[in-house]
């Protein structure tokens, strides 16, 4: 009797390198940050068929235009500064790892009242036609790619496989 969730793929062979397979796809997301002293910035920094993540930089003093997106739910994660979230149920304040859900068709904003720069992550889905932009630096520094060592994942599989039993890795 067949596996209905396995692929049929031995575990020695890798997957044929033209699968349209979806691939992990890392994002220092310090490298998207770009403040504007003329209005709110908004720039998506990653999205798929059915989710998209978009940063939010706003200064002092400024906030985004009303947004309803109605058919498209959203959280939003403020990474820092303070901020307040208005909508046509009254304001929610947070402050860094604060998060808010806003359901499709409810009309929001944000206003940064504080002093300090704010940097918000929003994700929404299902995402639009709008593709990712470019970065405005490449450094990446929040990235770490570990190629000597293999990832937890591809361990456990190795033993439970029996392969590569002798290391400590």
């Amino acid at each position: 009797m067949s596996d209905p969730h396995s692929d049929n793929t031995p575990a020695s062979e890798p997957a044929d390198a033209t699968d349209d397979a979806p691939s992990v796809v890392p994002v220092d997301l310090r490298d998207y940050v770009d403040f504007s002293r003329d209005e709110a910035r908004r720039v998506r920094t990653l999205a798929t068929d059915r989710l998209a993540v978009d940063l939010w930089c706003i200064e002092p003093g400024q906030a985004t235009p009303v947004l309803r997106l109605p058919d498209q739910d959203a959280s939003y994660t403020v990474l820092g500064g303070r901020s307040w979230f208005v909508t046509d149920e009254g304001e929610i304040g947070l402050d860094p790892m604060g998060t808010l859900l806003v359901p499709a068709g409810v009309v929001h904003g944000i206003d940064n009242r504080g002093v300090d720069p704010l940097i918000v992550v929003a994700t929404v889905s299902p995402p639009g036609e709008e593709r990712p932009a470019a970065p405005v630096s490449d450094e990446a520094a929040a990235i770490r790619l570990d190629d000597d060592r293999p990832n937890v994942l591809v361990r456990a599989w190795r033993g439970l496989l029996g392969v590569d039993r002798d290391r400590t890795g």
